[in-house]
């Protein structure tokens, strides 16, 4: 049986997902996988594999959180302060 991690690293290979997807796929909670996420990424080094982010984004305004390096989910838009943020996401790309 492959860890929680393999699992993740296995569906990242294929497509590009959210934590909240990825949590949904292995019935973990979404705080767990940034926390994996953190690890995975420092792994993936040896591979020669990245992991690549497409960064969270306000809907509101069109705000792109580029400096963020906090995996977490951000609570609000710094520039028009809405909560109608699109998540990060997620995939294993060659580096």
């Amino acid at each position: 049986m492959p860890t929680v991690r393999q699992q993740i690293i296995s569906l990242l290979r294929e497509q590009e997902l959210n934590p909240m997807e990825i949590s949904q796929a292995l019935h973990i909670m979404e705080k767990e996988v940034y926390g994996h996420l953190e690890h995975i990424e420092r792994s993936l080094d040896r591979q020669n594999l990245r992991l690549a982010v497409s960064p969270f984004a306000c809907l509101s305004c069109g705000y792109i959180f580029t400096k963020r390096t906090r995996r977490d989910r951000p609570g609000r838009c710094p520039v028009c302060r809405q909560g109608h943020i699109r998540m990060a996401g997620y995939r294993i790309v060659p580096a």
